[in-house]
């Protein structure tokens, strides 16, 4: 479905050319050989508990990032404190395969993803929590989920805003999706390090993207997922900010609300800063 807002596909030249078109067809091949070689792996690394099952979806992530042209720079550093809470800005489903390149990571996600043809197993394959925020009495199995992962040394990833945004903006995070840290930290004593993160998506097809441009890579509203990535596909280019903030202990006797809002505003600095060219003196840390 067409999202109306949603800019075309001319961007610095004309539409995608017969070649981006063929590119695009062998990098899909190569994805799905990926696919049948990577998936059953993962399938029985998880069934059998092997530690193959962290490392597996990194590669599986790298492959489509490479398919996607993604070019990914660094700045500053993941927390090497466990537990850990990752809390980035979203964007585009790209954000997990930002993310889940450069680290094993549990990934909380909505309850309706784990329901999509594919995409839903790949997410249970990925170890994925799945939350479904229209029943709240739901919400204290989730937060277990997440604790038990954070004591396992693996940090889980909160999309705090609850939905993706245009690129151009950080939405307002919601305080009770940091509740598994105060559930962490009040039941086990333990220090829970929360770290903000930033996604900036600069740059298409090696031009800078301005706020007209950045909504072709959020996935937002009505957008149906294959049209939106086969899309990006054919783009053939888009460079990517990861940015780590410094990461921040959890107080349990804070109030939660504020500690979103904090971590909100934290997010948003590092956004607008990247968007803009001045990073707060994070230099980079590598590139992907």
């Amino acid at each position: 479905m067409k999202n109306p807002d949603r800019p075309g596909t001319e961007f610095g030249r004309g539409g995608p050319s017969v070649f981006d078109t063929i590119r695009a067809l062998v990098w899909l091949a190569l994805i799905i050989a990926a696919a049948l070689v990577l998936l059953p792996a993962q399938m029985i690394a998880h069934g059998l508990g092997l530690s193959a099952r962290r490392t597996i979806p990194i590669l599986f992530h790298r492959i489509v990032l490479r398919a996607l042209g993604a070019r990914i720079t660094v700045r500053g550093e993941p927390t090497s404190h466990r537990p850990a809470l990752f809390v980035p800005n979203h964007v585009s489903w790209m954000d997990i395969m930002v993310l889940g390149a450069f680290a094993p990571l549990s990934f909380v996600a909505k309850s309706e993803i784990a329901t999509w043809p594919l995409f839903g197993y790949l997410a249970r394959l990925q170890r994925s929590i799945f939350v479904d925020r229209d029943r709240r009495h739901t919400t204290s199995r989730t937060a277990e989920e997440m604790i038990a992962r954070m004591r396992e040394g693996e940090p889980v990833v909160l999309f705090a805003e609850g939905t993706s945004s245009d690129g151009n903006r950080v939405l307002r995070f919601r305080p009770a999706l940091v509740g598994a840290a105060e559930s962490l930290a009040r039941a086990t004593g333990e220090t829970v390090w929360i770290q903000p993160i930033a996604l900036a998506y600069r740059r298409i097809n090696g031009l800078p993207a301005g706020r007209q441009h950045r909504p072709r890579i959020s996935w937002v509203g009505d957008i149906e997922l294959v049209p939106h990535a086969w899309a990006l596909l054919k783009d053939g280019a888009v460079d990517v900010d990861l940015i780590f903030g410094n990461p921040v202990p959890f107080d349990p006797s804070a109030d939660r609300k504020a500690i979103a809002h904090f971590l909100e505003q934290r997010v948003r600095g590092l956004h607008a800063s990247a968007l803009t060219g001045k990073e707060e003196n994070l230099p980079p840390l590598a590139a992907l």
